[in-house]
């Protein structure tokens, strides 16, 4: 599979499944009129689920807006309450650890302010290298206007990232991929989703809006961690020539 971004469906009130590849799935559902759904997810995969909009219920954890609930992988079906004009993403890869169900609050949510100039930004950690999952690493990245995210531009091939942004509307933002053979460039809106297979990928938006994201790390092989590489004209010894 090529294809990188993955635009906002119009459906509503409908689970829909955008991608799967190599083990990982990403589904969405948007409401407009439903309270209710069953996710057919993947027995043996565990799960990540995120309402961008809107609130959630699974079993007995109720998540708002920007939290992130883990599901483990013994749920094949993941039962869902909402409100309605709720935007909602389960995120799932096979797995081999058995954990029990858990949430992140985005309030209470450990951050950093990285950049500077025009790539100042917060980034919010939820699912760090301490917390139970084998394979998940996420949280969110809110930019200042006109800012540049994942800057310096770096590239993690041992690990897939899947970025869904929010908080453009009425603007949009400009994702980038570059490596050796590519350089590509994608106009991205609210609720699309971009995945992260290979290369250095930074992102910016136009002046007058802001271009947040949902960022889940994902690794295939190797560590779960954070560890990347910086673009050569960005690297310690190209700054200081």
């Amino acid at each position: 599979m090529n294809k990188m971004l993955f635009r906002r469906p119009n459906i509503w009130d409908k689970p829909i499944t955008l991608f799967t590849i190599d083990g990982i799935t990403v589904h969405i559902v948007q409401s407009r009129d439903s309270t209710h759904t069953i996710f057919k997810a993947t027995y043996g995969a565990e799960k990540l689920l995120i309402p961008l909009k809107g609130s959630v219920e699974f079993t007995d954890i109720y998540a708002n807006e920007k939290d992130i609930i883990y599901v483990p992988r013994r749920y094949s079906d993941v039962e869902l309450s909402y409100e309605r004009g709720s935007v909602i993403y389960l995120i799932e890869v096979i797995s081999n650890s058995d954990f029990e169900p858990y949430v992140k609050r985005f309030s209470e949510a450990r951050y950093i302010d990285v950049g500077d100039g025009l790539s100042r930004r917060r980034r919010y950690i939820l699912i760090d290298v301490n917390d139970r999952s084998e394979k998940f690493l996420a949280g969110f990245t809110e930019c200042c206007s006109g800012c540049w995210g994942s800057y310096p531009p770096h590239r993690h091939d041992d690990k897939y990232e899947v970025f869904v942004y929010y908080g453009s509307e009425p603007g949009f933002g400009i994702q980038l991929l570059i490596d050796e053979d590519l350089q590509e460039a994608y106009i991205v809106r609210d609720f699309d989703v971009f995945l992260v297979r290979y290369g250095y990928h930074p992102n910016v938006s136009i002046p007058s809006t802001r271009l947040n994201y949902l960022w889940v790390m994902i690794s295939i092989k190797g560590a779960r961690d954070f560890s990347m590489d910086i673009h050569p004209m960005f690297s310690e010894n190209r700054r200081r020539r």
